[in-house]
């Protein structure tokens, strides 16, 4: 009875270790942070699993923000983009090598959008920043 308690014990553990530990084929992926109706705090996802779903969004806007490692100091970057009237900013996805210490921006629905993004001490931003509109129909 105790060895079963033991296997049952190690069975779980491992079985929690593997979905919480990401395995390194999807980690080479990378992760991205997205902002939308449904998590205006952001959630992350798989970079698979955000292209699996690209026919609701259309990309509108997209740019590249980097800042070099400075030993004890924080690095902030930012970026806006300004659509045309009347397409409304729905989404906002933010791809990176090193997830940084915060990320703000401007509320999501209207044209215009400017994110800014704050590293953590010592360091580097390397951050692709996507711009979506919602799809037709």
């Amino acid at each position: 009875m105790r060895s079963f308690i033991i296997i049952t014990v190690l069975s779980a553990l491992a079985a929690c270790y593997g979905a919480a530990v990401v395995p390194s084929e999807e980690m080479s992926e990378g992760c991205t942070m997205i902002f939308d109706e449904m998590s205006p705090d952001g959630r992350i996802v798989p970079n698979a699993e955000l292209n699996a779903k690209s026919s609701e969004w259309i990309l509108i806007s997209e740019g590249v923000v980097n800042a070099p490692a400075v030993p004890g100091q924080v690095q902030r970057v930012g970026t806006w983009h300004q659509a045309d009237l009347g397409v409304r900013i729905e989404r906002l996805a933010l791809s990176y090598g090193a997830f940084p210490a915060d990320v703000q921006h401007t509320p999501l629905g209207s044209n215009f959008l400017e994110v800014k993004i704050i590293s953590a001490l010592g360091q580097r931003v390397a951050a692709t920043i996507s711009v979506y509109r919602r799809g037709c129909c």
